[in-house]
């Protein structure tokens, strides 16, 4: 357990607690004699006392102190105390590479400054073993500009020539950046750093680790048997690169580059062959791979300060609709009732027990899990299989003994909530957005307000392109009905980095300081670096990519705004109050949430509990939704619309399983739904709930008078059914009894809606592949 500030270790004041995880704790620590800020980590990891582990950690302490680079994390000291070993070193404050996005001209840079940090530690006989994002810390100066790229983690080294003092041929690091000669049993050296460095580069520049699987066994399998994936199927800009990765992740480690420092050149050179806007375009937050049952936690990154996690599955823009609340100007008046002439049903009771549950990897290019190509058939399967089991084996039996440096919470190792990851397609009252694989935006279906972005108010009944945005990375549409009955809306997206909205603006959603509509996209005012945007009821709210914090404007007559004001109109972005590190975003209605520090946060309206903190008051700051832990995914929606107004409820995925409370529940509190154990994003409208499983699986549950559970009828669904047809499915998205999703088959996404009509399309009951150009 870690102590409290004020704490003596060693002679070391503690001033603040960084980390805290199975294999011990990380504190802001002040030297005694230097008065200065450092950090230490203090190991709690079972076999401490152990004389055997006593003597590895002063070895490996002493190989990390000799190490003297500006791209390796510099100790400062290292001992003993109480038994418990204990280390110092330098504060960085910076995120690490799997919180945080970077460009690829920024990707190229840390490679080649972490390459220059194992070529200097190999050429002292020092092998790092669990090269990856989280293990690689970068720092910016005031201007934002990329400074420096720092390696963490050097206590998992080991000297080439030492004796073994752990078990012979132990598999330590991280299986989705593992060598295959790892895997197979052989030492690890200098060329299997390089292959974890390039698997690295691989998931900086495309958005996901290279190979994924449905255990850690299975993820090792692809490592020594499938074929590197291709980086041009999923960022064409960057095609270039994509030979000089294959040749770092080489099978046989003679093939790959003479050096870590080789192979950095060679992709600066392959860089230099993209266009500049390629060279410049953010990848989406690296995809954290998945975590397999087994007590291996990845070594963490708490020892530093800044930028936590985005994200992240979760599923950022909820769907949103519903009707106004408030005074409107030009004398139309938000309907208090409700949609009556919407599909929903007049009053439906959620399921009494439901099960979903979901861990949603996060997108590519486009968002979602990327599935390579099947390797070839070995001609006998059985010693291979054997070596596996051995090396999943080894992986449990380290995380007993080998001293790894930081806390072992886990986060890094969970499939990462990803900022856009559940807004890869959205859909609101008849109309349909989603991003096309080459990052352009399609919209169809209603377009009184604009909404579709075209430069009309015509509707669509097949989809078109959304004109001035590129590498598109988050879509939210929005809307509600006013007094008269009509279906104001409002599309927000994040291209470029920058926040667009379009639509309805009668509350200044839009955000460019008016209340004029637009039916183009235009540039919200007073943001830059924007990772998600979410629209929702004629309020907007983003996420900055620096300060990982919130920001909305538009209607706030319900505290929505979350700045602690109830103004009716906010023309201009405000910040929301006591959020930082914000993985995961959704609103709709009057309400919103937002995941941080794996803690589930909601404000805004709580007439029926949807706020989750087990009272109905209203709140117009952000409170913490209460008996949910390290949350990735939320949803809120609406349960049914009835004479007493909208009923509100949200939906949660934490800890892999699926919570869900408000009207629908009749729950202050989140409530679980039973059955799934692998959820990795949830989607949740009217009644209605979609889960997609790890297996890229998509189950629906709840209300389907329109077919928008998939399951070919319209009879309610009251458990998680499978929807067949549908495989690799990467994003979902429900709204106002309509369900969409998204495929990845090799190298081609697919889009596909079902329930109610859309853009004049007719009714479904199963999934229906729409026509999106790629």
């Amino acid at each position: 357990m870690a102590v409290a500030p004020g704490t003596m270790i060693a002679g070391y004041r503690v001033l603040e607690v960084l980390g805290s995880g199975g294999m011990g704790d990380v504190y802001l620590v002040e030297n005694p004699q230097l008065h200065r800020s450092e950090a230490m980590k203090v190991i709690s990891a079972g076999g401490s006392s152990n004389p055997d582990f006593l003597q590895r950690f002063t070895n490996e302490a002493r190989s990390a102190a000799a190490l003297d680079h500006p791209s390796i994390v510099t100790v400062y000291a290292y001992g003993v105390e109480n038994e418990l070993p204990w280390f110092t070193m330098s504060h960085l404050r910076g995120p690490d590479l799997s919180k945080t996005r970077v460009n690829p001209a920024e990707a190229v840079e840390a490679i080649s400054q972490v390459a220059d940090a194992l070529d200097y530690a190999h050429s002292r006989q020092v092998v790092h073993r669990d090269i990856k994002p989280a293990n690689i810390i970068v720092t910016r100066n005031a201007d934002g500009a990329f400074e420096r790229a720092v390696i963490l983690d050097f206590g998992i080294v080991k000297m080439a020539d030492s004796p073994q003092l752990t078990a012979v041929n132990t598999v330590v690091g991280t299986a989705a950046y593992t060598a295959p000669e790892i895997i197979s049993g052989a030492p690890a050296t200098a060329a299997s750093d390089q292959y974890s460095l390039a698997c690295t580069a691989y998931q900086l520049l495309s958005g996901t680790a290279p190979y994924e699987g449905t255990s850690a066994t299975a993820l090792m399998m692809a490592h020594v048997q499938q074929p590197v994936p291709s980086l041009a199927h999923v960022r064409p800009d960057l095609a270039p690169l994509g030979p000089v990765i294959e040749r770092a992740m080489a099978k046989d480690p003679a093939a790959r580059y003479p050096s870590c420092r080789a192979f950095a050149d060679a992709l600066r050179a392959a860089l230099a062959q993209t266009t500049g806007s390629a060279a410049a375009t953010m990848t989406s937050i690296p995809l954290a791979p998945q975590q397999f049952s087994g007590p291996h936690q990845p070594s963490g990154q708490q020892h530093f300060s800044g930028q936590q996690q985005f994200a992240g599955p979760g599923h950022y823009s909820g769907p949103q609709q519903a009707p106004g609340t408030a005074p409107f100007t030009g004398g139309q008046q938000p309907y208090l009732s409700g949609y009556q002439q919407t599909p929903g049903p007049p009053h439906v009771s959620g399921p009494q027990h439901f099960s979903g549950a979901q861990h949603f990897s996060g997108p590519q290019t486009a968002g979602g899990p990327q599935y390579g190509p099947p390797g070839k058939p070995a001609k006998s399967r059985k010693g291979l299989w054997i070596a596996l089991a051995a090396a999943v084996v080894a992986l449990v039996a380290v995380a007993g003994t080998a001293p790894l440096w930081w806390p072992s919470g886990g986060e890094e190792e969970d499939p990462g909530p990803q900022i856009a990851a559940g807004q890869q397609i959205t859909t609101r009252y008849g109309v349909v957005c989603t991003i096309s694989q080459d990052q352009e935006l399609y919209c169809w279906g209603r377009n009184n307000s604009g909404q579709l972005g075209d430069g009309s108010n015509t509707q669509r009944n097949t989809p078109v392109k959304v004109p001035g945005l590129t590498n598109v990375t988050a879509v939210s549409t929005g809307s509600y009905k006013s007094k008269s009955d009509e279906i104001l809306g409002t599309t927000c997206a994040v291209a470029d980095g920058e926040a667009y909205c379009w639509g309805n603006n009668n509350y200044g959603e839009i955000g460019d300081g008016t209340e004029t509509n637009r039916d183009t996209p235009t540039k919200v005012a007073g943001l830059d670096k924007v990772a998600t945007v979410v629209q929702a009821y004629g309020t907007s709210c983003a996420v900055t990519e620096a300060e990982q914090e919130v920001y909305c404007w538009g209607y706030g007559s319900f505290g929505q705004i979350g700045d602690g004001t109830e103004e009716r109109s906010t023309k201009a972005p405000s910040k929301v109050q006591g959020l930082s590190g914000v993985t995961a975003l959704s609103g709709d209605g009057r309400s919103f949430c937002a995941v941080a520090q794996g803690k589930l946060h909601c404000w805004g309206d709580n007439k029926h509990g949807q706020l989750g903190d087990g009272t109905v008051d209203q709140r117009n700051t952000p409170v913490v939704v209460q008996n949910l832990e390290n949350v990735e995914s939320v949803s809120v929606g609406y349960s049914t619309d009835n004479e007493e107004g909208n009923q509100q409820s949200a939906c949660a995925v934490a800890d892999g399983k699926v919570y869900c409370w408000g009207a629908w529940e009749n729950r202050k509190v989140p409530g679980e739904v039973v059955g799934l154990t692998d959820a990795r994003q949830v989607a949740f409208d009217v009644a209605s709930a979609c889960a997609i499983t790890e297996g890229g699986e998509l189950y629906c549950w709840g209300y389907n008078r329109f077919g928008q559970i998939g399951t070919g009828d319209t009879v309610k669904v009251e458990t998680p059914t499978k929807v067949d047809g549908l495989s690799r499915v990467f994003a979902v998205t429900v709204g106002k009894s309509t369900t969409c999703a998204r495929t990845r088959d090799a190298d081609t996404e697919s889009t596909y809606c079902w329930g109610v009509a859309h853009g004049g399309n007719a009714d479904a009951t199963t999934p229906q592949k729409m026509a999106i150009p790629q």
